[in-house]
């Protein structure tokens, strides 16, 4: 199930297993996906995402994570098939951002969130984020995997949390596109001048 404005853009980005994401900037018009999205994911995933195994999302927490001004809390959804398949996020706190990625179980370890990662980090770049910071379960193999060679350290809290600078994190082939279409999105939600 797509949800889409007739406006909205995507990006194909080709995955490892073949499968192609369709990759954009969430909009209040995503709930529904969310909604099903969560509803796909293992309490296992769940909980690496929402520090437990939440089954729904309330409507209060569906409008503040669809509901973003793509400035200081900046979005993007990746669909596989119509399905939802993913989704990352940064927060704007100066020049760090608190950074978020979540792939729906039966799309991992194809490549999507290494996808969604490099659309944050380009248009992180592009808006002057210098850090992106972040907690992770240390059982979350997958993510662990991706961020082989950063330094992270235990919280006091059995959480996992680790730095990284935005200019260290390599370009990626469509780091032009994502900059490109977050800006046009953000002129769409701005409205006519």
């Amino acid at each position: 199930m797509t949800i889409q404005n007739q406006d909205d853009e995507v990006i194909q980005v080709p995955l490892r297993d073949g499968s192609v994401a369709e990759m954009r900037p969430v909009n209040p018009g995503d709930k529904e996906l969310l909604v099903e999205g969560l509803s796909q994911m293992s309490p296992q995933s769940r909980r690496a995402r929402f520090g437990s195994g939440i089954s729904a999302l309330s409507a209060s927490e569906l409008r503040y994570l669809t509901d973003v001004n793509q400035v200081s809390h900046v979005a993007w959804g990746a669909t596989i098939d119509d399905d939802p398949a993913g989704i990352g996020r940064y927060i704007v706190d100066g020049a760090d951002a608190e950074i978020a990625i979540t792939v729906v179980d039966r799309f991992q370890r194809r490549g999507l969130g290494r996808a969604i990662f490099e659309a944050l980090a380009a248009t992180g770049r592009a808006a002057g984020i210098e850090t992106f910071h972040f907690v992770v379960e240390p059982w979350n193999r997958p993510v662990l995997h991706m961020l082989a060679g950063i330094e992270v350290v235990e919280d006091g809290d059995g959480m996992l949390t680790g730095r990284i600078g935005v200019a260290d994190i390599p370009r990626g082939a469509r780091e032009a596109e994502f900059v490109e279409l977050l800006d046009r999105d953000r002129q769409r939600m701005a409205g006519p001048v």
